[in-house]
């Protein structure tokens, strides 16, 4: 749906669309997103932070703490209620195997 290059260094974010349903982008119909809208993409990608068994699924990621970022590298992004994912440069994954939740 989009390429989202972050550079935290610089504090820049910049999209690439490659639909024009607003529904089915990262940042809606905002075309200049800021990193407080990056942070909140990947918050919202995630499972949340109150979840009763958070602690758990943190320590099953091998995570000390709640990082949007990192539990995306292991979720993927990935949401029951949407067949949208994450794939990370360099990434090599099989769809069938690393990705689909359901049909």
């Amino acid at each position: 749906m989009a390429d989202i290059e972050a550079d935290v260094l610089n504090n820049t974010v910049l999209v690439k669309n490659y639909t024009s349903d607003p529904f089915n982008k990262p940042f809606g119909v905002n075309e200049s997103p800021t990193m407080a809208n990056f942070e909140y993409f990947l918050e919202n990608r995630c499972f949340p932070k109150a979840r009763a068994n958070c602690a758990q699924l943190l320590a099953d990621f091998g995570l000390d703490y709640y990082d949007p970022l990192a539990i995306i590298r292991h979720t993927r992004g990935r949401q029951w209620d949407d067949f949208n994912w994450i794939l990370f440069d360099g990434e090599a994954v099989d769809y069938e195997r690393d990705v689909k939740l359901r049909d």
